[in-house]
């Protein structure tokens, strides 16, 4: 950006590919400015083409995250054609699994458990949102991915 008074609050540092699924998709970040905005929150902007498991095994943070999954399609955003599925639970060894199939916007509360998230079948292009309520995004523990 250019150099002016407000110019402080812009970043064009956004573009990533996926260092853990090359190839599968790129994302616009600012997960790694950690400081950026004040260091308040990370918001991850995917799109998604073709079927994955992004995360295989349940996690937490300490941080409150909201998950959005909407339809790519710029001209309808009804047309959402995709199953996608979550776990949600209090710990490890009593997940609720939850199915998505419409547009949908999940609120994750700080300390509670979530995943696997499984892009199970993409019939056309998903748009994921994930904002992190934290600019220093970590999970709690020791889950490797």
């Amino acid at each position: 950006m250019t150099r002016t008074k407000f110019g402080k609050y812009f970043t064009t540092d956004v573009l990533k590919e996926s260092p853990k699924f090359p190839g599968y998709w790129d994302c616009s970040s600012t997960r790694h400015l950690k400081n950026f905005g004040g260091g308040h929150l990370s918001v991850d902007c995917i799109h998604i083409t073709q079927p994955f498991v992004m995360v295989s095994r349940p996690h937490q943070h300490e941080f409150p995250q909201y998950l959005h999954f909407f339809s790519a399609n710029s001209d309808d955003q009804r047309l959402f054609d995709a199953e996608i599925e979550i776990s949600l639970g209090e710990d490890e060894a009593h997940m609720e699994k939850h199915v998505i199939t419409r547009p949908t916007a999940l609120y994750i509360p700080a300390g509670m458990f979530h995943g696997p998230l499984n892009f199970k079948a993409i019939n056309k292009p998903v748009l994921f949102v994930d904002i992190a309520v934290s600019g220093d995004y970590k999970r709690v523990g020791n889950t490797p991915d």
